[in-house]
C-alpha cells in the first residue's frame, strides 16, 4: 500500500476541521431555522415575498458557488490554496450575518429592495468561506476511510453548530429582545452567534495545515467549461448529487413548517428552543453510530438504511394525530436519529467522485466539483423555498394570526409527504452507486500509475 492511501490524520487536524462546520453551521442553520420566521413574523411581509426573498439570495449564492471554486482551487499563497479564505473572508461573513437580521426601517418597496441585498451580501460573503472549507477535505487527505473519519469530525462539529443555533436562538431573542420584543433579541443572537464564528475559524485556520505535496492540486488544469464536462461525466458525482440534491430540497419543507405548526398547531411557541434541541442533539449523537457503520458496511448500504429510516419517521408524523409536547419530542427524536448519517454520509462521498472523474475524464476538479454541487444544491433550495412560501399563501396561512384548520392539516401534509417522497427517491438513486473503499483505492493506485508514466 502507498504512503497517500495508509496515511492517517491526527487528532489536532480532525478536530481542528471538524469544529470549522459548528462555525459554519451558525450561518448555514440559522438562515435555514430562522431566517423566513424573521421575514414573516418579525419583519412583518407576507410569505410569497419572503420566499422571493430567499430565492434571490441564494440563486445568487448557488450561481456565485462554481466561480468561485474554481478561482479557489487555482489559488495559490503562503497560506495555502483554501485556508487564506478562512483568514480573510471570515469577518465579513459574521458582520453580514449580524446585517441579515436587522430590520431596516423602510417600508414598501424600499423595504423589500434593502432585504433583497443584504441577502446578497450575505450570500456572497458565505460563498467565500464556504466553498473553499468545504474543499479541504481531499486536500488534507487522500483516503477514503479517512475522508469518512475526517468527515465524521466534521459533522459532528456541523451538528454541534446546528444545536447551538436552533436550540439556543429563541432563548436568546426571548431574553435579550424583553418588552422590545424579537427584533431586538434577533439582532443580538445574531452578534453572538458571529463573535463565537470568528473565534471557532481561527482555530481551524491555526490547526489545520495544507499539505506541503501536492495531493493532486497540481493536476488541476483547464477552463471552466473543462471542468463542467468533467463532471458531467462522472457517473458517481451525479447519483450522490441526485440524491443529496432532492433529500435537501424537500425536506426543508419540514424543517421551514416546523416552527410554524409548533406555534399555531400545537401553541408551543416558548418550547422551540426544547424542540429544535431536542432533534438536534439525538443527530449528534447519532453520527459516531452512523460512522461506525458506515465503516463497517459501506457507505451505499449505510445510506439505504438511514433513509428508509428517516422516510419511516416522516409517514409516522403524519400520520399519528400529536397533542402534547412529549409526542412531539418523541418523533422529532426519530427523525432526528436517522438524519444524523445524511451530513457524514454525503461529504464523504462526494471527494471520493474527484478520483472516479480523474481516472475517466483526464481533469481533476476539486473546488470546482464542489463549487458545481453547492451550485445546484443551493439553487434547488433557493425554488424549493420560493415554493414553501407559495403553498403557504395557497393553504391560506397568515402569519401572527389564528389559522384555520384546514391551514393546519394541510401543513402537515406538506412538512411530511413531500421530504417523504424525496428521501424514498434518494434510496433509488444511491442503491446504484458504485465506489466502496477498495474500489477507491484502486482508483489512486491507478492515478499514481498514470502520474508516474507506469503503464
Amino acid at each position: 500500500m502507498t504512503k497517500s492511501l495508509s496515511e492517517k490524520l491526527s487528532l489536532k487536524v480532525r478536530f481542528g476541521y471538524g469544529i470549522g462546520d459548528t462555525a459554519i453551521c451558525f450561518y448555514w442553520s440559522g438562515v435555514g431555522f430562522l431566517l423566513m420566521y424573521f421575514y414573516t413574523d418579525v419583519v412583518g411581509i407576507s410569505p410569497i415575498l419572503a420566499g422571493t426573498i430567499l430565492l434571490i439570495g441564494m440563486l445568487w449564492d448557488a450561481f456565485t458557488d462554481p466561480f468561485m471554486g474554481y478561482i479557489a482551487e487555482r489559488t495559490r499563497t503562503r497560506w495555502g490554496v483554501y485556508r487564506p479564505y478562512l483568514l480573510f473572508g471570515n469577518i465579513p461573513l459574521a458582520l453580514s450575518f449580524i446585517l441579515l437580521f436587522w430590520v431596516p426601517p423602510y417600508e414598501g418597496t424600499l423595504l423589500f429592495t434593502s432585504l433583497v441585498c443584504i441577502n446578497i451580501l450575505h450570500r456572497t460573503c458565505f460563498t467565500i468561506v464556504s466553498v473553499p472549507f468545504s474543499s479541504l477535505t481531499p486536500r488534507i487527505t487522500s483516503d477514503s476511510v479517512e475522508r469518512t473519519n475526517l468527515t465524521g469530525f466534521r459533522m459532528l462539529g456541523a451538528q454541534t453548530g446546528t444545536i447551538l443555533i436552533t436550540s439556543l436562538a429563541f432563548p436568546i431573542i426571548f431574553w435579550a429582545g424583553g418588552s422590545e420584543g424579537e427584533a431586538k433579541g434577533f439582532l443580538i443572537m445574531a452578534a453572538i452567534a458571529s463573535f463565537v464564528a470568528l473565534i471557532i475559524q481561527a482555530i481551524t485556520f491555526i490547526t489545520v495545515q495544507e499539505p506541503t505535496k501536492s495531493k493532486g492540486i497540481e493536476r488541476v488544469s483547464g477552463s471552466l467549461v473543462d471542468a463542467l464536462r468533467s463532471v458531467l461525466r462522472n457517473k458517481p458525482f451525479w447519483l450522490v448529487f441526485s440524491a443529496t440534491l432532492i433529500v435537501g430540497s424537500t425536506t426543508l419543507f419540514f424543517g421551514k413548517s416546523l416552527l410554524y405548526y409548533v406555534k399555531y398547531a400545537l401553541d408551543l411557541h416558548e418550547h422551540q428552543g426544547t424542540i429544535a434541541f431536542t432533534g438536534s442533539v439525538i443527530a449528534f449523537l447519532s453520527i459516531p453510530v452512523w460512522w461506525v457503520i458506515s465503516n463497517q458496511i459501506g457507505k451505499r448500504k449505510t445510506w439505504l438504511i438511514s433513509m428508509s429510516l428517516t422516510f419511516v419517521g416522516f409517514i409516522i408524523f403524519y400520520l399519528y394525530p400529536i397533542s402534547t409536547l412529549n409526542e412531539l419530542l418523541f418523533l422529532v427524536a426519530l427523525l432526528g436519529l436517522s438524519s444524523g448519517a445524511n451530513g457524514i454520509l454525503f461529504w464523504s462521498m462526494l471527494p471520493d467522485t474527484i478520483e472516479y472523474g480523474e481516472v475517466h475524464t483526464g481533469i481533476r476538479s476539486e473546488s470546482s466539483l464542489y463549487g458545481f454541487m453547492t451550485f445546484a444544491q443551493k439553487g434547488s433550495i433557493a425554488i424549493a423555498a420560493y415554493v414553501y412560501g407559495l403553498a403557504l399563501m395557497i393553504i391560506g396561512f397568515i402569519p401572527d394570526e389564528i389559522q384555520t384548520p384546514e391551514t393546519i392539516t394541510s401543513m402537515k401534509s406538506i412538512m411530511t409527504l413531500i421530504p417523504a417522497f424525496g428521501v424514498a427517491t434518494s434510496i433509488i438513486f444511491i442503491y446504484f452507486y458504485p465506489l466502496d473503499s477498495d474500489t477507491h483505492k484502486k482508483l489512486l493506485s491507478k492515478l499514481e500509475e498514470i502520474n508516474t508514466g507506469v503503464n
